[in-house]
């Protein structure tokens, strides 16, 4: 059955009713139907929240092909971080492949010290976007600077969880150094990750000091298999009459007991000063 012009012309939508001039005064008047501007007016904040979702995807994504590569047999226990306002994980510390882990289930925003090369590249242009925190160890304003972002981060309902290694440093996956106090001294929840490789097939600590981070992967993918668990733990809050140190220390307690992890009385940052002559003999 043909259809007469004017009959298809009464079914084509007139275009340019959506497309005459919307209103001046950026309010919808009563009774106006919603013009294609007034679509395009919201456009930005949908995309914002569209960006947001792809780049916490990507990040995730990109992080298991890293566990890929290198055969990572990983086993999660307990429930998977949730977006809360007022809360920080902290986990102890091992390798840089922790956050690659931890990541893979869950866009978190981590604390890190800034890195040249093409992690420093991941990190300006891809970690930036998930609300990370950058610092160099040697400039003493950093601390003031990141503890600032900190608090101005967990405040933000939306923000991603917060990472931090409270730790400060990597450690052999033996033992547990001490925690700083700053993640604990926040007012806010606290949500341990005690995290344990077997070294069946390789050793995952990775010692800055002897070996860069290319290598260090390098020898990873080159192994059999990293076997790891995770587990997440119940979070903890500062009790009465606890201070901040007292509240890591017990923090600390429980990331210890769970991993089979030795506790000792050590700063991590030792491992970057070589001991006076005299103190060394008289040891």
């Amino acid at each position: 059955m043909n259809s007469s012009k004017s009959e298809v012309d009464l079914d084509r939508p007139n275009v340019e009713e959506y497309l005459t001039e919307a209103h001046l005064d950026g309010t919808l008047q009563p009774g106006r139907k919603l013009l294609l501007r007034d679509l395009l007016d919201i456009s930005p904040a949908l995309n914002e929240a569209a960006s947001a979702i792809v780049d916490r995807v990507l990040v995730e994504f990109i992080c298991s092909v890293f566990v890929a590569s290198w055969t990572g047999v990983v086993k999660y226990h307990g429930p998977r971080p949730s977006v809360r306002p007022r809360q920080v994980f902290v986990a102890n510390h091992t390798s840089m492949i922790d956050f690659i882990i931890l990541e893979q289930m869950t866009a978190f925003a981590v604390i890190m010290q800034k890195h040249p090369g093409w992690v420093g590249l991941l990190q300006s242009t891809i970690l930036e976007s998930l609300g990370c925190i950058w610092f160099n160890r040697t400039e003493a304003k950093d601390r003031h600077i990141v503890s600032e972002k900190i608090k101005q981060h967990i405040e933000g309902p939306d923000n991603n969880p917060l990472l931090i290694f409270p730790e400060g440093t990597c450690v052999n996956n033996q033992y547990t150094v001490m925690f700083k106090k700053g993640a604990f001294e926040l007012g806010c929840t606290v949500c341990p990750i005690a995290i344990k490789y077997n070294k069946i097939f390789v050793d995952a600590f990775w010692n800055s000091k002897k070996q860069s981070f290319t290598m260090h992967l390098v020898r990873l993918m080159t192994s059999w298999a990293v076997v790891c668990d995770v587990w997440y733990l119940e979070p903890q809050t500062l009790q009465p009459g606890e201070t901040p140190i007292e509240f890591a220390e017990r923090v600390r307690d429980i990331i210890s007991m769970r991993a089979g992890i030795k506790k000792v009385p050590w700063d991590g940052y030792l491992k970057y000063y070589r001991p006076s002559p005299k103190l060394t003999e008289s040891k």
